[in-house]
């Protein structure tokens, strides 16, 4: 299994998550609507912000993705940032938007979406 490189650090002013529902729910006739649990697990989806400090972090990360990871169709494990504990994501549609942040190109952000099961 990949790993996400060590030299990626998650900006956390732009991370958030969402949760897709694990219930049914069945309006009624009358009264309050039903629900019921129907999945044990669900699929997270979280926007990531992710911080490049040197350029030569960046084109490796951009290797990592094409070569490792197959254009980023690929799964891998990485340190969930909120609980610390290992998950296993993928880069959702497979893209990714980065941009320099500064005029040498030297420090990198990249913007992407990652899914994974809880």
């Amino acid at each position: 299994m990949a790993t996400l490189p060590a030299y990626v650090n998650i900006l956390f002013r732009d991370y958030n998550r969402t949760r897709e529902s694990a219930l049914l729910r069945t309006e009624m006739e009358s009264g309050p609507p039903k629900q019921a649990k129907i999945k044990s697990k669900v699929m997270i989806t979280s926007q990531v912000s992710l911080y490049f400090a040197a350029k030569a972090d960046f084109q490796s990360f951009e290797t990592w993705y094409d070569a490792t990871l197959d254009e980023g169709s690929g799964w891998f494990d990485m340190a969930d940032p909120v609980s610390g504990s290992t998950i296993t994501a993928r880069f959702v549609g497979g893209g990714y938007k980065a941009k320099p942040l500064s005029a040498n190109m030297e420090q990198w952000e990249l913007s992407a979406e990652i899914e994974y099961w809880s």
